[in-house]
């Protein structure tokens, strides 16, 4: 089917004819994408994209969403070669976001392949004329009860081969693409050759065990670029599951993809003092309600010497702080015992105020990290930040 595209800006409110079939799919499925409020003039619609760029199907509009940020520093907060953009940071790329993360796959997968895939021990479950491996006792007792002579074992083999979990994973998201007959053909073209040493491993749903499998496995660690892509990749087409089964969709959440990029700033900034240590999304069980465990996780959670001492959230949106925001970011240093939180959004250029509590012994930071302009000018940013954080224990 063809669709009309109609395009918009993260964060920008557009007003325009709309289909009542299109509208209604918004209202009813992608709220949290896309808010949508009526015209001032008959048919029209306010159309305001919220914290994705991407694009999403409707029933007759593909609705396209470009970044409010130049497309460089796109690239920059989503962990890219900010390379790939075009002359003029506001100029779409070819092939547009998609196309853009299919080329950097294809360019990760050509240099981890380069001198063949990993192979790696995994558990078989198998039926065998033979005892061999480890019998599946369970198996083999209901088998023997079903029938006098069983002629087979169960058993479970370990076998070395490419059937592993930082193998299916580039496998499953690079089919996933080759599948798509949007994508610009020479970019299909790529990443086929390039994705051809995998050509032995199966095509398997991906879950967020594969990832964690491969995380915590050292022999993988060549590949954590590509699994981090391929992470970004598969989110944002799992995003269809969010407005309406057989819709067509690629989505990147902002807000998460600050939090990531937050995250990887602050290491970075703290990976030559050996006293020091970043937890991304470090889980914290309170009880349970219900039967359901509450958890908090802080976005970022800053140690020295195993003792809490910062915990930073961020927030991709203006600077604040709502009452929301304040109550959470006071929770996470209920939990860690951290005596400095900060709320971090991202700006234009860096900047800090501090939250005056009497008598309280939190201090409350509102921070902003410079996510436009040049590269070298955003990591200065971060690097200034690390610098607040480090001046709560001490350098």
């Amino acid at each position: 089917m063809i669709r009309r595209t109609l395009k918009l800006v993260e964060r920008q409110t557009r007003e325009l004819g709309l289909p009542q079939d299109d509208a209604a799919f918004l209202l009813a499925h992608a709220r949290n994408v896309i808010e949508v409020q009526p015209g001032f003039t008959s048919g029209s619609f306010r159309l305001t994209a919220r914290g994705h760029v991407g694009f999403l199907d409707g029933p007759t509009v593909r609705f396209e969403i470009l970044p409010k940020i130049p497309w460089p520093n796109l690239f920059l907060i989503l962990g890219l070669d900010s390379g790939s953009a075009p002359p003029g940071g506001r100029v779409e790329p070819g092939g547009g976001l998609l196309a853009v993360l299919c080329r950097e796959l294809t360019d990760r997968l050509r240099d981890v392949l380069r001198s063949g895939p990993v192979r790696g021990y995994r558990e078989d479950d198998r039926e065998s004329p033979f005892l061999r491996g480890r019998l599946r006792t369970a198996d083999q007792l209901r088998d023997a009860a079903a029938r006098a002579f069983p002629d087979h074992f169960h058993v479970t083999e370990t076998a070395f081969d490419l059937d592993t979990p930082w193998n299916r994973i580039p496998k499953a998201v690079s089919s996933a693409l080759l599948a798509r007959s949007d994508l610009p053909s020479g970019v299909r073209s790529e990443l086929a050759a390039a994705v051809v040493p995998l050509e032995a491993v199966p095509v398997r749903p991906v879950t967020g065990a594969d990832f964690e499998a491969a995380a915590r496995e050292p022999r993988a660690a060549a590949y954590n670029g590509v699994l981090s892509l391929c992470q970004l990749i598969r989110d944002g087409f799992a995003s269809t599951d969010l407005t309406a089964g057989g819709t067509g969709a690629f989505l990147v959440d902002l807000g998460r993809a600050f939090e990531d990029y937050l995250a990887a700033s602050i290491r970075a900034a703290f990976v030559d003092r050996p006293t020091w240590s970043v937890e991304a999304q470090p889980r914290f069980v309170l009880g349970r309600v219900r039967g359901e465990p509450v958890v908090l996780q802080p976005d970022v959670l800053v140690r020295r010497r195993g003792i809490a001492l910062a915990v930073l959230d961020a927030k991709w949106k203006r600077p604040g702080p709502d009452a929301a925001d304040l109550h959470q970011i006071l929770s996470y240093a209920s939990v860690t015992g951290a005596r400095h939180v900060g709320l971090v959004y991202p700006g234009r250029r860096p900047g800090r105020r501090v939250l005056q509590i009497d008598g309280g012994r939190v201090r409350v930071s509102l921070l902003r990290l410079q996510v436009v302009g040049p590269a070298d000018a955003c990591r200065a940013s971060a690097n200034r930040l690390a610098r607040v954080v480090s001046r709560a224990g001490g350098r």
